[in-house]
């Protein structure tokens, strides 16, 4: 009882706190999510100890970093006192040695986190940030960005998010009606052009904006037609 009652406070908890990526959490995040669960793990594990003290303990420690996002949310200067700063170390082209310094980074760190972001050598940099989740944003001096439609002044069509029809054998049907098609449609739409009778066969069907759908079926076999 004492384990299913941490995992559910914990479930809870995890859900108000937000849904922050881990590659996002800063080192303080990290160890306070290390202190819950170690109090969490102590309540299970320890029958002999009293489970209302040591819930208290759970609940303000899950309490006060919500309090604080809440703080850092509408309070840019606490903000700036308890998540930092995104930190410029690479300044038009040009390594700041001190910020690298103040950052507890080595030119190895550097050299690491540049790769990270598919950037070999140091000259074709213009500006990087150290944010403050330990990532590195680069920006590339413009002779070393690819070259986009939009600086060969090409015309491009509209690209939107595709609009999945059916997941795991289940037709969605409030995402058909979001495009305006029918499960009559859909049905002849998968006997005729995939030899598909039984919806059940697809993993997953996606509409894109220019009318193609594509169809996994189950034993993977990817198809992709055009409407």
């Amino acid at each position: 009882m004492r384990a299913v009652g941490s995992f559910i406070f914990l479930l809870a908890l995890t859900r108000l706190m937000g849904r922050e990526q881990i590659s996002q959490l800063t080192f303080f995040d990290y160890v306070v999510g290390i202190t819950i669960g170690s109090i969490a793990a102590t309540l299970t594990t320890t029958p002999q100890d009293p489970f209302l003290p040591g819930l208290l303990g759970l609940v303000i420690w899950g309490l006060l970093p919500i309090s604080l996002g809440i703080l850092t949310l509408k309070w840019v200067p606490a903000r700036k006192i308890i998540e930092g700063e995104p930190v410029v170390i690479i300044q038009n082209g040009k390594i700041d040695e001190e910020a690298i310094s103040r950052q507890k980074l080595n030119y190895d760190d550097l050299l690491m986190l540049l790769r990270e972001q598919q950037t070999f050598n140091i000259q074709d940099v213009e500006n990087a940030i150290y944010e403050r989740n330990g990532k590195l944003t680069v920006q590339r001096k413009s002779q070393q960005q690819p070259v986009t439609p939009a600086d060969l002044t090409l015309s491009t069509q509209y690209k939107g998010l595709p609009t999945t029809i059916i997941e795991d054998g289940t037709i969605l049907t409030n995402r058909l009606k979001e495009v305006n098609l029918s499960k009559d449609w859909l049905s002849k739409k998968l006997q005729r052009e995939y030899g598909i009778n039984n919806i059940g066969e697809v993993s997953i069907a996606q509409l894109d904006t220019q009318g193609n759908l594509y169809v996994d079926r189950k034993n993977n076999n990817p198809e992709n037609k055009t409407k």
